[in-house]
């Protein structure tokens, strides 16, 4: 098959937000849409280096949009990247995504027995000095789950409002087919959209022990087809809001458990030791690497030093930093979904603390008819 490769202008844009459009004149490969050819410098001018997200820490949210104006696919919490980031082996990291995907230095090396390190140089490869390229296709599961298409698509993207300045702005980038390659002949489309959630819980403190505990339903998903069900909790800053950085905060005795219409979906306590966590996301979504298992589990309570690896230029250490849990549902939530968790937790009493939540929601597109919606057995 061949191609070419076509840049596309923004339709408007200005520092918060940027709007692209694929005409649908012509057949394009979905799984190379990508922004590049951009300057980014933030606002001392100093070398720029990601969070956990990587490069996709500029953008607060995504939207594909049919000719209608209705959404096919969205995300409103670029968190997923941080959990798609993990998923890309060891060697990848260091090398290829590194450069391209600018993440936060979670390649590690081991010199020797007995001795591990983060293949993260001071000063080096920062965002200013390599070309980025921001993967779109990577963003949208709509886009992975096709292959050719010639449908009209407006791309709609909110910029985070973080320091960072465009010198150069974004271009759309798209592979237009050149030979007889069809367009693909599936008239229905399924694929998993990204649904947040976000619940604060309470810090109780007795005798000088703090904890928060909840048993709360979670509205966002009835009546939704429900894949994978991401649980972590978010750091907070200063002044207490909580930190959409793709980091997680790890607390001491973390404990989840699901119940679906009466009936609990984890026997034996659920998800309550690190072991447990850590096998269930392996089970459900695949390997993944970690830089260092304090940066999975990190009990604040009992290590009175911070372990972790050290990231230099972001000034971090990888302290109860990636410390996701999954819960694999994969099944359609008819009454209700209640979620039960507790923790230790530290600061002062009344202190909240947010639980964050994503979950895999199947939708379906029609592209005959240009309808959309959730997706549910026996609805098509």
């Amino acid at each position: 098959m061949e191609s070419r490769t076509l840049s596309i202008l923004p339709t408007s844009i200005d520092t918060q937000r940027a709007y692209y459009t694929i005409q649908g004149s012509f057949k394009y490969l979905t799984k190379k849409i990508r922004l590049a050819d951009f300057s980014v410098v933030n606002g001392q001018h100093k070398p720029v280096y990601f969070d956990a997200r990587g490069v996709y820490s500029l953008i607060k949210s995504i939207s594909f949009l049919d000719r209608q104006g209705q959404i096919i696919d969205s995300m409103y919490n670029t968190d997923y990247m941080a959990i798609k980031m993990i998923h890309q082996n060891n060697p990848a990291q260091r090398d290829i995504n590194r450069i391209l995907f600018q993440n936060a230095g979670l390649a590690v090396e081991v010199p020797s027995l007995g001795q591990l390190k983060l293949a993260e140089q001071m000063g080096k490869q920062d965002a200013t000095k390599i070309g980025c390229y921001i993967d779109l296709s990577f963003m949208s599961n709509y886009l992975l789950a096709r292959n050719v298409s010639v449908d009209f698509m407006n791309i709609q993207i909110e910029f985070q409002e973080n320091g960072y300045t465009f010198t150069k702005p974004p271009t759309l980038f798209v592979d237009e087919v050149l030979t007889g390659e069809p367009v693909d002949a599936q008239d229905v489309i399924l694929y998993d959209q990204i649904v947040p959630d976000k619940l604060p819980i309470r810090n109780v403190v007795l005798d000088g022990v703090g904890s928060g505990a909840i048993d709360q339903r979670m509205n966002s998903y009835t009546n939704q087809l429900v894949s994978n069900l991401y649980l972590y909790y978010l750091r907070n800053s200063e002044t207490g809001a909580p930190q959409n950085d793709g980091f997680t905060k790890a607390h001491a005795g973390m404990k989840y458990n699901l119940i679906i219409d009466g009936k609990v979906v984890l026997p034996f306590g659920g998800l309550d030791t690190d072991a447990r966590r850590l096998a269930h996301i392996t089970d459900m979504t695949g390997d993944f690497i970690l830089p260092g298992a304090s940066a999975y589990n990190h009990d604040k309570l009992t290590d009175t030093i911070e372990l972790g690896l050290y990231n230099p230029n972001l000034n971090k250490k990888y302290a109860g930093t990636h410390s996701f849990s999954c819960v694999g549902l994969n099944q359609v939530i008819v009454g209700e979904l209640t979620i039960q968790a507790s923790s230790g937790f530290d600061g002062g009493a009344d202190h909240i603390q947010f639980l964050q939540a994503l979950a895999e929601v199947k939708r379906f597109y029609q592209r005959s008819t240009g309808s959309v919606g959730n997706y549910a057995p026996g609805s098509l």
